[in-house]
């Protein structure tokens, strides 16, 4: 059975990344490769400087996730630049190929190297994923309720379950409360489906909800300053930037190619087309790609000094 569902989500992914692909190329199809390079070289050089220093920002919060669920576990000695490691490279390789297989494995590699044991680390990436999602849901709740938009008519074959976002947004936000609510009222981790979820108390949950918040909002606006202006202004970009960053994670596809990109691509206005092309080529060398090679660099590294002390003490042992 495992094996049978291993294959099906395999599957699975892989149709969704061909059925993304298909309605990128239908829309890519329209603009010549001469319109995206000159909309490209469009793109004023202040926008880029300050898409790179909102990146910059970006992965600054980004940093928070991992701060305070190693305080939660208990590694109240694991000083901030390896904490700030770990972040800076699950996130820039999950970003990029996945978290299930990148981002997990990187930070396993680095919190046991650091001697955190398998149950906190374990912990840890609960913590991760659960300030993610109810950060998600709290944002994403209040943007599709205060500015819901429709499915533009040419994804209603896709037979979405939903027309408008405003009773997703209803329900997300639901969620949200609700988990709120079980941090301050529960005292011990709930259990689910043969799971323990953990329930942080009230102040750390309300911690990770704003951080979360404020990831996602800098991220959008990294996407925003590259864009021509949208009718709707940065509200209008942040709620398509949620719809396409969250439908790409719970697709599994490895860093969303296709399906963010098909869907910020049909969600914004089609006058601007080969701009807003042009600026999501941009957004993934500045938010995907340049941090990938940094944190390649910074890993490399790491894994070299370890290698090297590792040897040193053997030497000495002998």
């Amino acid at each position: 059975m495992k094996r049978f569902l291993h294959v099906f989500g395999r599957i699975l992914i892989l149709s969704i990344f061909l059925a993304a692909a298909w309605l990128l190329y239908n829309r890519l199809k329209q603009y010549s490769f001469c319109q995206i390079r000159d909309a490209v070289a469009a793109i004023s050089t202040w926008r880029i400087v300050a898409a790179s220093l909102l990146t910059l920002l970006n992965y600054l919060i980004l940093v928070g996730y991992d701060w305070f669920a190693v305080r939660w576990v208990g590694e109240k000695d694991l000083p901030l630049r390896k904490i700030a490691l770990a972040s800076f490279s699950g996130y820039a390789f999950s970003y990029n190929f996945g978290a299930t297989l990148f981002g997990t494995s990187i930070r396993y590699r680095l919190y046991s190297a650091w001697g955190v044991s398998f149950r906190k680390i374990l912990d840890l990436l609960v913590i991760l994923g659960l300030t993610f999602w109810f950060g998600v849901f709290t944002l994403a709740g209040v943007v599709f309720i205060a500015v819901p938009f429709r499915v533009p008519e040419k994804l209603e074959s896709l037979h979405l379950p939903f027309a408008e976002t405003f009773w997703v947004g209803v329900a997300l936000l639901a969620i949200a409360v609700g988990y709120v609510a079980l941090g301050a009222l529960a005292h011990k981790p709930l259990k689910l489906f043969g799971w323990q979820l953990p329930l942080p108390p009230l102040k750390l949950t309300l911690y990770q909800i704003a951080i979360a918040c404020g990831d996602l909002l800098v991220g959008a606006a990294v996407l925003y300053v590259l864009l021509p202006s949208i009718d709707g202004g940065y509200m209008r970009v942040l709620g398509v930037f949620m719809l396409a960053f969250v439908v790409a994670v719970l697709t599994h596809v490895p860093g969303g190619y296709g399906v963010f990109d098909a869907l910020i691509i049909h969600f914004l206005p089609e006058d601007d087309g080969a701009q807003v092309v042009a600026a999501l080529l941009v957004f993934r060398v500045i938010y995907y790609w340049v941090p990938l090679l940094l944190a390649s660099v910074m890993l490399g590294y790491h894994e070299f000094k370890l290698a090297g002390d590792t040897v040193d003490g053997g030497e000495q042992r002998e």
